[in-house]
């Protein structure tokens, strides 16, 4: 433990010539690069041990669902699982507010394995978040804001400076460092996980809060149950069947016809007016919206389908005033809201915040998050 803190303190040094440095989206929403091999050390691992104790332990991630079909949990927990994204988040809040803010970081992690084309990700992920008390905090955010990205303008990518330095440069190991002096298992509270099933068809999501040190089924808003279920039958974006099962308990007729059309996207097209696709689009910008939705008031499977049904959307219906007809719903910032991985428009992605196989994923309710961050903690 004192050898990792005196690591931390010596990068510092790096970052000393001002105690605040210019931070911008990505430094508070933070894609890692994929490294160049699977078994770099310079990545975190569940057994990466710091002040708070280990990052994940085998006892905790056995809790959760089995994550990767062909393999047990113990082997993706000893040999594949690894952190590819880093979210500070200052103002955690589940349900109707008002609320008070929770302190959280929030650790995304996939399977990273070698295939014949190199490094890439298996279709899966857990989020693990860590909780801090106000003083803690304070202490983790005057540390954080000697990270620069660079340029405050960029839109939310792979991090530009890890990009350029890799896993061994002053970023990472300044940033690695801060990580395991302020995160473990004493504050881990939660994990999330997203797990694929049946050939890439079926993503299972659900949630596990940390009680005594042992993860307890959390329940997903508006569903019953703890788990949701999508599935998808038609890769080809301009249509698409599927569902969500059980479908989100909900009175809006606008979430309804969000329901029916992860359902069969042909068969929504052809029996909705566009009044009415508009309306449904209206509730998409909500579910985008961190202002509108929070992990208290929004399943976990609407929240990531959003992303797919707004590409959809776009696709489908060119015509339509994109940049004015949703102004009175959707999320708005001066920062860049800019969606750096719409290259990948397929129904079966949905991943939020990391890797579709080697692919960068972001969703816009990501972005939009973030955004929301960097207006609570950058002046």
């Amino acid at each position: 433990m004192k050898t990792i803190v005196t690591v931390f303190l010596s990068l510092g040094l790096l970052y000393a010539g001002e105690c605040r440095a210019a931070l911008g989206l990505n430094d508070l929403s933070i894609l890692l690069p994929l490294p160049e091999r699977a078994d770099d050390s310079a990545q975190l691992s569940p057994v990466s041990i710091g002040a708070q104790g280990a990052l994940l332990s085998l006892k905790t991630f056995q809790g959760i669902i089995q994550l990767v079909p062909e393999h047990p949990n113990f082997k993706i927990w000893r040999d594949q699982l690894k952190v590819v994204a880093v979210r500070m988040d200052p103002c955690f809040v589940e349900g109707e507010g008002p609320l008070p803010c929770r302190r959280q970081i929030r650790l995304v992690w996939q399977p990273v394995i070698e295939d014949t084309d190199g490094v890439t990700t298996r279709d899966a992920a857990i989020h693990s978040f860590y909780e801090f008390d106000e003083a803690t905090f304070a202490v983790l955010w005057k540390d954080w804001q000697r990270l620069s990205s660079g340029k405050t303008t960029d839109a939310l990518q792979v991090h530009p400076r890890l990009k350029s330095e890799g896993l061994q440069g002053p970023y990472w190991k300044y940033l690695r460092a801060l990580l395991l002096k302020h995160c473990g298992e004493k504050n881990l509270i939660r994990m999330t996980a997203m797990n694929v099933m049946a050939d890439e068809m079926l993503w299972i999501f659900s949630g596990f809060d940390i009680v005594d040190g042992a993860p307890k089924v959390m329940n997903i808003p508006r569903v019953r149950g703890q788990t949701h279920a999508v599935t998808q039958t038609s890769f080809q974006f301009q249509s698409f069947t599927g569902g969500m099962t059980p479908r989100p308990e909900v009175a809006r007729g606008s979430d309804q016809a969000f329901a029916e059309l992860t359902s069969d996207s042909y068969r929504f097209k052809k029996s909705y007016s566009e009044t009415q696709v508009k309306e449904m689009l209206s509730t998409v910008f909500e579910y985008e919206n961190p202002e509108k939705h929070n992990p208290g008031t929004l399943d976990c499977a609407s929240c990531h389908l959003a992303n797919m049904v707004h590409q959809w959307g776009e696709a489908n219906y060119k015509h339509f005033d994109w940049k004015n007809e949703f102004k009175a719903v959707a999320f708005k910032s001066s920062w860049n809201l800019a969606n750096t991985s719409r290259n990948i428009v397929r129904p079966n992605q949905l991943r939020a915040f990391g890797y579709f196989g080697r692919e960068p994923a972001i969703s816009q309710r990501v972005i939009n998050e973030t955004a929301a961050t960097a207006n609570s903690l950058i002046r």
